[in-house]
């Protein structure tokens, strides 16, 4: 009897301290993309819980960007490859694969028609390219910065303009096609983590790690504003999201908050306060139709609520490392599945809705090789640290009962 996939139950972002999380979305806001390890996972942002996965690179993944038309997905690893691939169907056939640069992609960014295409990060010889899709013929060149170039983007109508931003604490703007560098902009004090255009063009703004968002203009690259007027955050900006009506910017910073901006009035409209730990810092932000949603360090996804700031709508949570063991429990008539990371996290999941939580209390510490359900109903676990954890670990059991631990 052959066997068939019933479900995906999709791994978090991997991230990691002091680096910006890219998260995107489709033109119609239906899904996010994001990538872990050799992956890149697409989920439906109503039903997280439908997840689709692409496996076909060969080394780590960093970020996913779709064409503006929706049909096809870039996605860029630590090799400098750029791989195309369609959306349409269930093989994501792959359509092109490009080497702009020996390096890791570290940002990629579409023109509105979706013919071309940049692409920047930490090259040997050069920390950009610009080129078409579907020839990989060069449409301009990408220079005025000495160091890596953490982030891209293109004015999404014409004329076209595109910005980038680096580790040399500098933001760059250029005309084209072709892509031709104007000049370097140097407010900024610290790396420039974040650069992103309004959806209608009109603006653009870049985030640092000196916790500063400044405005600028879309056409000219005249400064407009700095975001609060002076520091936006307390610590540094990871990512930037505009709303789709490019009057908000919504941010992520490593003070643990994320805020949503009226650019227009230059203030803040909420503060989210994720908590006090240092797991939650926020990395990441994507803004979709309706949906406000954050990534912490521990690779939650947040589910922000304008109406009530101080708790998310929901946390999206599983495991960002790679899982080492599973064991299943059958309680109440329902299976629950049990996993064990190789960073210590052990995750319960119901096996029909994919809904998940972690376990509350210490744990432990590294890798978990090994659990079981014994007769009574007792989780049982073992890892590759030196000691036992302090304390047993017990769930709040979700719907249908679970094992204590």
């Amino acid at each position: 009897m052959p066997y068939e996939i019933k479900k995906v139950f999709a791994s978090l972002p991997q991230v990691e301290r002091g680096v910006s999380k890219i998260i995107g979305g489709d033109p119609v806001g239906n899904t996010f993309i994001y990538t872990n390890g050799k992956c890149v996972i697409i989920r439906n942002i109503n039903f997280p819980a439908l997840a689709d996965i692409y496996t076909e690179h060969a080394h780590q993944v960093v970020v996913a960007k779709y064409a503006p038309s929706g049909f096809y997905i870039a996605s860029g690893d630590v090799s400098g490859k750029l791989r195309i691939w369609d959306t349409t169907q269930a093989e994501h056939l792959l359509k092109y694969e490009y080497q702009p640069f020996a390096g890791k992609i570290k940002d990629i960014a579409w023109t509105e028609d979706s013919k071309r295409i940049a692409v920047v990060g930490e090259g040997r010889e050069k920390f950009g390219a610009v080129f078409l899709w579907d020839s990989g013929s060069s449409v301009g060149e990408i220079t005025g910065h000495n160091k890596i170039i953490n982030s891209v983007d293109i004015k999404q109508s014409r004329p076209y303009r595109l910005v980038t931003g680096s580790d040399d604490n500098c933001a760059a703007f250029f005309e084209g096609p072709p892509f031709k560098f104007k000049f370097t902009i140097g407010d900024h004090s610290r790396f420039v983590n974040c650069v992103r255009f309004s959806p209608d063009g009109n603006r653009f703004a870049t985030a640092s790690a000196d916790g500063q968002i400044y405005i600028y203009d879309g056409k000219t690259g005249e400064k407009v504003c700095a975001l609060g007027g002076g520091k936006a955050h307390d610590g540094g900006v990871y990512a930037i999201s505009w709303s789709p009506d490019s009057t908000h910017l919504l941010s992520a910073s490593g003070d643990k908050t994320s805020k949503v901006w009226d650019v227009g009035a230059n203030s803040v409209v909420n503060t989210f306060t994720m908590g006090s730990n240092i797991l939650d810092q926020q990395l990441g932000c994507l803004w979709q139709n309706d949906h406000l949603l954050s990534i912490s360090l521990s690779g939650y996804i947040n589910y922000l609520d304008k109406n009530n700031p101080s708790k998310p709508l929901r946390v999206i949570k599983g495991h960002s490392k790679s899982i080492q063991c599973l064991t299943v429990h059958r309680n109440g008539g329902k299976s629950y599945i049990y996993s064990g990371s190789h960073d210590g996290h052990i995750n319960y999941w119901d096996s029909e809705t994919g809904e998940n939580d972690s376990f509350a209390g210490k744990g432990h510490t590294n890798q978990v090789s090994r659990m079981t359900v014994d007769e009574s109903g007792q989780l049982v676990s073992c890892s590759m640290a030196r000691r036992p954890p302090a304390a047993p670990a017990t769930p709040p059991p979700p719907s249908g009962g679970a094992p204590s631990s």
